[in-house]
């Protein structure tokens, strides 16, 4: 098992990180969608949230996690 460790925004789940486990080739597509599943809250705004892998943003959604990877989610802005 592949393990990653996630970071999201306070403001929507009152979490500031939690780990899951991928299976071996696990993507960022498919960690969006473990997330959405524990934290339904989050499918309104999961294709507008930006990521990042080790801080570096990423825009390649099949892109492969490895085992300590660092990923946080960002929620979208607006500005004026």
């Amino acid at each position: 098992m592949l393990r990653n460790v996630i970071v999201f925004y306070r403001e929507v789940i009152d979490e500031d990180e939690e780990v899951y486990e991928l299976p071996s080739g696990g993507s960022l597509k498919s960690l969006r969608e473990l997330i959405t599943v524990s934290h339904p809250i989050l499918r309104d705004v999961e294709d507008a949230m930006l990521a990042s892998v080790n801080e570096t943003f990423v825009d390649d959604e099949e892109v492969e996690l490895k085992e300590g990877d660092v990923v946080a989610f960002f929620p979208p802005l607006s500005g004026g």
